[in-house]
């Protein structure tokens, strides 16, 4: 069992609708009832009523929501227990991000900060499963901020505006490369015509933010491109196109030294490169003067 699914079946039980507590819990409602379904199953009942609108709970449900609720609020009196008891004098801020620009931004990204910050004690996790478990880390408070990319043309917030204070903190550009062939040409080239389907490389699908769908459709909408390996990690990415698996499009930053070598090549122009902004994010409703201090701090 996982608390967030306690915690979905209380929103539920409050609101009646599943549209809006997929909303308040920043989910969307077909995860949301797959969850509810995994709660039922594992108390072995139906808890909630489905066939009157709002929805109400069954017997199980009344019997076990106040079981729920001692749990939930077990849970993190617990937690805040164990926080207190850890506490020292150092002020500690945690990040949550992907596993990218945990590699190859927060780093040097931290370091610029350190004259204008009084902390040296972070933390950063890379563990949660899509753009929403990040998001709402934020709200439960498992993380104070999460740094990711985001399309310049399509925010991650969608309807969640207010909910979630933001800050542009760079830019990065997504380049098509591939290896070279034996003559020293690229192995592939986008703008070129072909009858076979191309290969391509891309990111897990339920964490990627990158607008590259999209892009292929726009610019390349004559082309196919034939899936042959997925990862989350643009470093592994990277590696699989270097032993020639086909075309990826990776972060300008990780590989501009393999461009420069020759050990990678541009599968198209430079005005091929797609655009994404690094933001940082925040709970909106958060008032710590920790939180609002490295805030500040940003800004």
């Amino acid at each position: 069992m996982e608390l967030k699914w306690l915690e979905d079946f209380l929103s539920l039980s409050k609101s009646g609708n599943f549209r809006i507590s997929s909303e308040q819990r920043i989910v969307s409602q077909p995860a949301f009832s797959r969850r509810i379904r995994a709660l039922e199953n594992w108390v072995g009942g139906e808890l909630i009523d489905r066939t009157s609108h709002p929805v109400h709970l069954t017997e199980a449900g009344r019997l076990f929501k106040p079981q729920a609720q001692e749990l939930v609020q077990l849970i993190y009196q617990t937690r805040t227990d164990i926080n207190n008891q850890n506490k020292d004098n150092a002020v500690k801020i945690c990040f949550s991000t992907h596993s990218t620009l945990a590699q190859f931004f927060i780093p040097s990204w931290l370091k610029e900060l350190k004259p204008f910050i009084d902390t040296e004690h972070f933390n950063v996790r890379t563990d949660f499963g899509s753009i929403e478990d990040y998001l709402s880390a934020l709200t439960d408070g498992s993380v104070d901020f999460f740094i990711c990319y985001e399309d310049p043309c399509n925010s991650i917030l969608k309807d969640q505006q207010d909910a979630f204070a933001s800050i542009h903190l760079g830019n990065e550009t997504l380049v098509a490369v591939v290896t070279p062939d034996i003559n020293g040409k690229p192995s592939w080239w986008l703008p070129a015509k072909h009858t076979n389907a191309i290969p391509y490389l891309h990111t897990d699908a339920t964490l990627s933010v990158w607008p590259i769908k999209q892009h292929q459709k726009i610019r390349y909408p004559d082309l196919t491109f034939a899936p042959v390996y997925q990862s989350s990690i643009a470093t592994s990415l990277k590696a699989m196109v270097i032993e020639g698996y086909g075309v990826a499009w990776i972060p300008h930053s990780i590989v501009a030294d393999d461009l420069a070598s020759g050990r990678l090549m541009r599968a198209a122009e430079e005005d091929d490169d797609i655009p994404i902004n690094i933001k940082i994010f925040r709970d909106a409703a958060c008032v710590e003067p920790r939180i609002e201090k490295f805030w500040q701090a940003l800004l």
